[in-house]
């Protein structure tokens, strides 16, 4: 970064001493002069690009909090802070030597946005190509920016740079066009197809110009879908500026056409295909000229760019082979390399009209080095631990399911773990046995051991796929900078087929992590549990320069209006319904259910995701296991351009086979979501959730469905806050107060019909200290602190009881058949106490469960005469049950007879 002030001074010494000699020698030069820049209009000298300056104004004047998160074309970003304000606002300057050679020539991405968290000032990725702008009289070039403005500016007065706004192929009434639209006059323009010119400017009478003005052209290519592999190229050169601009037009509306779909889709399988004979590599990229693959002795650069500091790794290797890939049917590319490949990693080098000689990873590459550089070639008969041919998937009902979420690393961070230390936060460390903890004369089991004691069948793992993280550790010698691995919750994908090495003893070695895993399935397999993967399908960690956008630009995601589309919140959101990303949604999973003998998949807005890819992916999965349980927030981060129904909860009647969160029910108990943090719910005494609440118990979601399967009861999970914290924002002080709201809101989930959730965590009051959004606070915040079981042992007494019985199929894995003739949901006058009565036709025997909050305005009183006590939460010493008996506030009340019918 430069000093802007010392850079005015210059700027007016060139301008008043030098600048008459540049005009002086540009008069001497001729229109045709070869060495004039074409990108400068005709009285403009040219200037070679030094650097930029990125000006920011905003209305409070208020620039301290706020930075630039900047990233090159395909490579990592890292957070800059401005460097001073003038008279505009605040702003940064960074000369281009700072950064790659190609950046001059290519773009730049950036992000406003606070220097302390991820707030935006805009929320979207946006790109400077710096082609497209003119550099300065000192070679930099200025970007303006303005406070909720998604606009680039060239000047301070608001100006915009001349922009080719679209230029793409659409269909219409079965007819194939291009066309283009500038903001500016054009002072000419020339129009080709495969490199043959098609229209120009000067063309006249052409019957298939449709619309031709000083701005726009719209040309008539006929009923047949143009060929794919070619491209449109339009170069126009602007009125005013003289500035040039050469754009490739985009293919984006063929994508959506049935032509398109019926030529391009691929259906056989794609990936590194493993033999100890041969490797055949497989991928789909129709547009491209050119694909070369490269195979790799070591997974580790020799050097790499991480959170912006250039990083060197001693044992790095950059040797490769090199191989031309063949074009073969449907748009894929192949190449089969013979011998034995396992343990080697690769990559694709990727030539289209939106990239050249790109390095990516393949999409379908199941396992990788570090960081996800490359990709791994996998023999996985070295993967297995002794016995894994003994795991199945356990056949567990849906509604008996009590799924337990947590973070890979939660479980082990806190130092009363007790475990090996060098497994803290790692696989090994979730399946270690025999920790404990101990304070006074009280130990309790931790970890691995504690989750078997609670006795969940079901361990849901928020993201272990391959993230855009730092998976080094904290010891790595790498870390030459004194940084620390930093904690994240996963939802930012990379490498959706492989494991993520921040979690592998050695992330360096793709094998590790696949063994380590597997070993973690086995254990909790052996306990009885299967383990739930939480995938992300729905956006990328970054669009621009990913391997799907690389491979095959603007295929597999969303746009309006050649902007990407925003639907995850994350800026992007991938096209589930189109052919490609739906088979590779599917195939995906099904590699991750088969490969790793997976239990179930929790799709992070899946609102994002079409309906009609959701029930081929259930059902593709179902026929490897009819009780790989599939489920997802029905609901999506932003506004989506989805046209096809969508999975959200408006169209759960459409759902086949899978599931949804059932935040109604979330929303009654405690008023959670995006409720405000001083609303109370049922729990707290607001009765007017207690119709909603009765709905849950009986398995019924949004808009009436009334199939049990499809609701996903809980009141928390990884998202806002802990159950302890909601209760504590909501207003409640006293800590017995809390302990007991918070018991009787799962004691609800746990006794509602259809599939039960929990966050890790809260059968002992779990507490992030009153963070409501923890994704990448520290794993301080999110560790699970085992004296928080001491304090709180008869809560976590209390959910072993409800667990043990959530999973007796004949009481809560009732139909919607069953629960209207089982199951019956009363409550009082004041709508303070719920009873719910459910037989159980098998054991003959008939539950009654009270459900008591808050409010104090009457008596509550049950008719529990005859029955057995099987829970008080309570835990009130010799309680007598009778036909007139007050139930508590707070308290839940279960009990049971034996019955005749």
């Amino acid at each position: 970064m430069r000093n802007w002030k010392i850079k005015k001074i210059l700027l007016f010494i060139f301008i008043i001493f030098i600048f008459p000699l540049v005009l002086i020698s540009c008069k001497e030069k001729t229109p045709d002069d070869p060495n004039k820049d074409s990108n400068n209009p005709d009285d403009t000298p040219s200037v070679t690009p030094v650097g930029f300056t990125i000006h920011y104004k905003r209305t409070d004047s208020s620039y301290d909090s706020w930075g630039l998160w900047l990233w090159e074309d395909g490579k990592d970003g890292a957070l800059y802070s401005f460097e001073g304000t003038d008279d505009y606002g605040a702003y940064v300057t960074f000369d281009f030597s700072e950064w790659s050679e190609s950046l001059a020539s290519s773009k730049l991405g950036f992000i406003i946005r606070k220097q302390a968290s991820w707030t935006k000032d805009y929320d979207g990725d946006r790109f400077v190509v710096f082609k497209d702008y003119k550099v300065d009289l000192a070679g930099y070039y200025q970007i303006y920016l303005r406070q909720g403005d998604k606009t680039i500016y060239t000047n301070a007065e608001g100006e915009v740079a001349d922009i080719v706004q679209t230029f793409e192929i659409i269909v219409q009434n079965n007819t194939y066009y291009v066309w283009f639209e500038l903001n500016k006059d054009y002072k000419s323009f020339e129009l080709s197809y495969d490199g043959n010119n098609l229209v120009s400017s000067d063309t006249e009478n052409d019957p298939n110009i449709i619309l031709k003005t000083t701005k726009k052209l719209q040309y008539s290519l006929g009923a047949n879908m143009p060929d794919i592999t070619k491209d449109f190229k339009l170069k126009v050169v602007f009125e005013k500026s003289g500035l040039t601009q050469v754009k490739y037009a985009d293919k984006v509306s063929l994508y959506k056409t049935n032509d398109f779909a019926l030529k391009y889709t691929y259906t056989g399988e794609l990936g590194a295909i493993y033999s100890k004979n041969e490797t055949i590599f497989r991928v789909w990229s129709p547009v491209s000229s050119e694909i070369k693959l490269r195979v790799y002795e070591s997974g580790t650069p020799t050097s790499a760019l991480i959170n912006g500091v250039k990083t060197n790794f001693s044992f790095g290797n950059d040797s490769y082979q090199e191989y031309a890939m063949e074009r073969i049917e449907n748009g894929c590319w192949e190449y089969t390399v013979l011998g034995d490949l396992a343990g080697k990693y690769y990559t694709y080098v990727v030539t289209n009209s939106s990239f050249t000689e790109r390095e990516v990873v393949d999409p379908y590459a199941k396992s990788t080095g570090i960081n996800g550089y490359r990709g791994m070639i996998v023999d996985f008969s070295k993967t297995n631990p002794t016995g894994w041919d003994n795991v199945k998937i356990h056949n567990i009902p849906a509604q008996s399911l009590t799924i337990y979420e947590t973070h890979v690393a939660d479980i082990t961070s806190s130092t009363t773990w007790g475990g090996t230390p060098e497994n803290a936060k790692l696989f090994k460390g979730l399946y270690e046995t025999g920790t404990t903890y101990t304070s006074g004369d009280v130990t309790v089991t931790t970890g691995f051991d504690h989750i078997k004691e609670l006795g969940v069948n079901a361990v849901q793992l928020i993201p272990i796929f391959d993230q855009a993280n730092d998976e080094r550790a904290d010891d790595d010698p790498s870390r030459t900078d004194g940084s620390k691995r930093a904690f994240n919750w996963g939802y930012n994908p990379l490498n959706y087929n492989s494991l993520d090495g921040i979690y592998s003893s050695n992330p360096y070695d793709g094998y590790v992590k696949i063994k380590e895993f597997k070993e973690l399935v086995k254990a909790y397999n052996e306990a009885g549990i299967n383990i739930i993967m939480d995938v992300v399908y729905n956006h990328v960690a970054g669009l621009d320069g990913s391997n799907f956008d690389v491979l095959m630009p603007k295929y597999y995601f969303r746009y309006r209006s050649g902007v990407a589309s925003n639907g995850s919140g994350c800026g992007n959101e991938t096209a589930s319904e189109l052919s490609m990303f739906r088979k590779f949604m599917i195939d995906s999973t099904e590699f991750w259910a088969t490969e790793y003998k997976l239990g179930g998949f929790r799709f992070d807005l899946m609102g994002v995701h079409d309906v009609e890819t959701m029930n081929q992916l259930a059902d593709n999965l179902h026929k490897i296991n009819p009780y790989i349980t599939v489920f997802g927030e029905p609901w999506t981060g932003g506004t989506t351009a989805l046209s096809s129904a969508p999975a959200t909860q408006a169209n759960m009647a459409l759902f086949k086979g899978y599931g949804q969160f059932n935040d109604k029910m979330r929303d009654s108990l405690i008023k959670g979501g995006l409720s405000g943090v001083s609303e109370k719910g049922w729990v707290s005494g607001n009765v007017s959730t207690t119709n909603d609440l009765i709905k849950g118990l009986k398995g019924i979601t949004l808009n009436n469905v009334t199939d049990p399967t499809k609701s996903i009861s809980y009141v928390t999970c990884h998202d806002n806050y802990t159950l302890y914290d909601r209760i504590r924002a909501a207003g409640i002080s006293n800590p017995d107060t809390i302990k007991k709201q918070a018991m009787l809101a799962n004691s609800c989930v746990f006794t509602s019909q259809g599939i039960t959730f929990m966050l890790a965590g809260e059968e002992m009051l779990r507490t992030k200290g009153g963070d409501s959004n923890s994704y990448e606070s520290s794993y301080e915040v999110n560790q699970i602190n085992y004296a928080l079981k001491v304090r709180n042992l008869d809560m976590f007494e209390n959910y072993k009881k409800l667990i043990a019985l959530k999973q007796n199929n004949a009481v809560f894995g009732k139909s919607a058949e069953e629960i209207l003739s089982d199951v019956e949901v009363t409550k009082n006058d004041d709508g303070s106490l719920i009873t719910i009565k459910i037989i159980d036709r098998i054991n003959k025997v008939e539950y009654i469960i009270c459900h008591s909050n808050g409010l104090i305005k009457s008596l509550k009183l049950a008719n529990l005469s005859g029955y057995t006590l099987y829970l008080d939460t309570l835990n009130i010493e010799n309680l007598v049950l009778t036909d007139n008996m007050r139930v508590q506030n707070y308290q839940t009340i279960i009990a049971y007879k034996e019955i005749t019918d």
